[in-house]
């Protein structure tokens, strides 16, 4: 636990230098800077697990709560929390400390949080779901069975083919299907083929995922299943579909 210690006081003394400047843009203080650091270092402390073979796995979720009243203006500047997202990664690997996914930093009005303060509560997500526990899944490198000619109907205009096994959906760019949305989460869902089936799981995202008007953390899809991501609905279905007027969205080879 020393060496732990040790090398959270690192990252907490890298974090202050990296962070500076982003901080006092996002929260305007210098005292909120500082307390950001520590409440980051702190939360990332609590969660760090360790595995069989010694390896420090660090939170890759990290919930920043502040009240209300500076809630929309920090909000409106998100970028810089993905500017605070790759300086945690950057300095956790300088630090010795490893990431199931890469880490993710997220906003949240709480009333309790007094003006001028934050808390950080932070954990490891299931984004990474090969390492979800009670899945019996295979994983995207082994060739999960999926479900044939399966597509997703997106705004009711763009059709997705669901030609992968594992398929990421959200805001940022390195997702298989990107939705350019400010409702959606950078990483909102992922859609997983489970013996011939796609089961879809939100990515404790900020504004839910629903299937069929019920909020869902995982389900099993079927076709004719109404998907909303934040109210940015999607059709799933499973059968060849004449494209007609709809436009075809192309998945990123790369992924």
């Amino acid at each position: 636990m020393s060496s732990l210690k040790n090398r959270l006081n690192q990252l907490e003394a890298r974090l202050r230098t990296l962070v500076e400047g982003s901080a006092v843009r996002l929260f305007g203080t210098r005292h909120l800077q500082d307390s950001l650091n520590e409440h980051l270092v702190a939360a990332m402390q609590a969660g760090v697990r360790s595995q069989p073979a010694g390896e420090l796995i660090a939170p890759n979720l990290y919930m920043v709560a502040i009240h209300p009243s500076q809630y929309s203006t920090i909000q409106a500047n998100d970028a810089i929390l993905e500017e605070l997202a790759a300086m945690l990664q950057t300095v956790a690997s300088q630090s010795g400390l490893s990431f199931e996914s890469p880490p993710v930093v997220r906003l949240q009005e709480d009333s309790q949080v007094i003006p001028n303060q934050i808390t950080v509560t932070a954990r490891i997500s299931i984004e990474n779901m090969a390492q979800t526990s009670d899945l019996p899944v295979e994983t995207a490198d082994h060739g999960a069975r999926r479900p044939e000619n399966a597509f997703l109907v997106v705004n009711g205009t763009q059709v997705f083919p669901l030609e992968q096994s594992v398929i990421n959906i959200g805001r940022r760019p390195d997702n298989h299907l990107v939705i350019a949305d400010g409702r959606i989460s950078r990483v909102h869902a992922q859609l997983r083929a489970v013996n011939g089936h796609y089961l879809i799981f939100d990515l404790d995202s900020s504004g839910g995922t629903f299937i069929n008007e019920q909020r869902i953390h995982q389900s099993m899809l079927y076709p004719g299943d109404v998907i909303s991501l934040a109210g940015v609905p999607l059709v799933y279905g499973q059968e060849q579909l004449s494209l007609g007027e709809t436009q075809k969205l192309v998945p990123d080879s790369s992924q």
